[in-house]
């Protein structure tokens, strides 16, 4: 069973015949889909309707609103029995090649996100009340879903340096509050997703005001 593929969007409908025609015909060349014989049939007569229609907008100019209105549903009708039949054709066949011979196509499995890199370009700014600061780092966007971050009050290269957390952010950029004030602080973040945690980030420090 196979997720098949129409590639229906943004035709025109000369071009929606053509692909509707070539659906048809790749479909119907094949005894697997043999089942689909009726609603082939079905598709051929709403692919003669909008044909129809399409030549009576051509040609029929003082009536045009009401032609398009039939060439409206004319269409729908045409890319509603390809959507069935495209369901149908991913039920029933049994490669990817019979699939592709009904001039479909199967849909590509979706790439897993991987797990965030290690956040660069930290910095820190004053913010804009006491004990705040605010801070910054670059962005991966369509991979982090949160940022964690932690502070410490003494330089992270000195032995016995403890980190305590300071809080989450959903973006890249992020204030932090209820800070010792006038105390230099150590910042740094990890970027998260559901695959994982990165590393942290090299920290960033600041005099909290």
């Amino acid at each position: 069973m196979f997720d098949v593929v129409l590639d229906l969007t943004n035709l025109s409908i000369p071009e929606l015949l053509i692909r509707a025609t070539n659906i048809q015909d790749g479909i119907a060349g094949q005894a697997v889909f043999a089942s689909l014989a009726p609603k082939l049939t079905a598709l051929g007569t709403k692919i003669g309707t909008l044909d129809t229609t399409q030549g009576d907008v051509a040609t029929a100019k003082a009536t045009l609103g009401t032609t398009t209105d039939a060439q409206d549903a004319a269409e729908s009708d045409v890319v509603a029995a390809l959507n069935e039949l495209g369901s149908d054709v991913g039920k029933l066949a049994t490669t990817v090649a019979e699939v592709e011979t009904a001039q479909l196509r199967v849909k590509s499995a979706p790439t897993a996100r991987p797990i965030p890199n290690k956040p660069t370009g930290l910095e820190l700014a004053v913010g804009d009340e006491e004990g705040e600061v605010s801070g910054q780092c670059g962005g991966q966007p369509g991979i982090v879903d949160y940022y964690e971050i932690r502070f410490a009050t003494t330089d992270p290269n000195a032995p016995g340096t403890v980190w305590q957390f300071a809080d989450t952010s959903k973006k890249s950029r992020f204030d932090l509050s209820g800070l010792p004030t006038g105390v230099k602080v150590w910042v740094e973040l990890r970027a998260c997703n559901a695959r994982g945690k990165s590393a942290w980030s090299d920290p960033a420090t600041k005099r909290v005001p």
